[in-house]
């Protein structure tokens, strides 16, 4: 993509990673153009952007209540500690 392509409100991505996200500033670093992407706010060069008819990737989400968030995380803790016990013999425990 060319610089003159790259504009503030315009959606691109950085095909590398797959980024996608509407540019909110350009700067002239050293020599080389960068746009700055609301997505992650990070720059990019914009030789290596590609334009984006739409942000994509968004994924849909459910609310939850906080509840239902901690015993969640409860039930992860303990298949964790299972897995733990149970997926280690300790033979690298120590020693001299």
């Amino acid at each position: 993509m060319s610089a003159d392509d790259v504009a503030v409100g315009a959606v691109v991505r950085y095909p590398r990673t797959g980024t996608t996200g509407k540019v909110v500033r350009v700067e002239e670093i050293d020599g080389w153009k960068y746009a700055e992407l609301d997505s992650t706010g990070l720059y990019y060069r914009v030789d290596e952007l590609i334009s984006a008819d739409r942000t994509t990737g968004n994924v849909e989400r459910k609310e939850r209540s906080l509840e239902d968030y901690v015993k969640e995380h409860e039930e992860l803790k303990t298949q964790l500690e299972e897995v733990w016990e149970k997926g280690t013999d300790r033979s690298c425990e120590g020693g001299g």
